[in-house]
């Protein structure tokens, strides 16, 4: 899950549970929806058939371009800027949908708990109540998740990389397993456990920061 997708994920499904039955509502639906349905290699399809074949404003394949030895500095950053643009869109439109939702119904629960209402009839103002009640226990659940999308954001994309030929280490622990070189297979699967612990650590870590109900020892 990249980092894009936790930008716009969890403000649209806080503010799609605010405004439930809404315009807003309805439309972050729709893209959640979009976005879990659809996979990953069919949606980088049509990316390149549109933007690449058909318009020809980007490159099919690669993470730089032809004439990229010839550019200055700030060229040669522009070329990779650009042939990321693909890739970008592909992870982050295929992870959003899943963590809106979820943020969208977890903020819906908190929302009709009693210490809300309690909040509400204090007379608070609704974005403290949003913002600072609500939103921190939202966080409690979506925090497990985060957590666990830890391997994605380091072990490399596989599918995504595969498509677009981008040397990253998804890419390149394709290219093993297709030609059998086991070292490399124990390595990157060693690897993940890791990132899987450390997730779940570092997700335990944040509990005592978003819930004071719980204390690191």
């Amino acid at each position: 899950m990249p980092e894009a997708s936790i930008i716009i994920a969890i403000p649209a499904g806080v503010s799609a549970a605010r405004r439930q039955y809404s315009a807003t509502d309805y439309t972050v639906t729709v893209i959640a929806l979009i976005g879990i349905s659809l996979p990953s290699f069919f949606f980088a399809t049509i990316l390149k058939y549109i933007l690449s074949v058909k318009l020809g404003w980007l490159d099919l394949y690669g993470i730089v371009g032809r004439l990229h030895e010839s550019y200055s500095t700030t060229g040669k950053l522009l070329d990779m800027a650009r042939h990321m643009i693909m890739p970008v869109i592909t992870l982050t439109v295929v992870s959003v949908g899943s963590l809106m939702r979820y943020t969208r119904t977890n903020m819906l629960e908190v929302l009709n708990a009693d210490y809300i209402r309690t909040a509400r009839a204090k007379g608070l103002s609704e974005d403290r109540v949003v913002n600072y009640h609500a939103f921190r226990n939202t966080l409690i659940p979506i925090v497990t998740l985060l957590g666990g999308s830890l391997p994605g954001l380091f072990s490399g994309a596989m599918i995504t990389e595969t498509l677009f030929q981008i040397p990253g280490i998804g890419y390149t622990s394709y290219q093993c397993v297709v030609q059998g070189d086991i070292p490399f297979v124990m390595f990157y699967m060693v690897f993940m456990a890791v990132l899987i612990l450390l997730g779940n650590l570092i997700a335990d870590i944040l509990y005592a920061v978003v819930d004071p109900r719980v204390r690191v020892n």
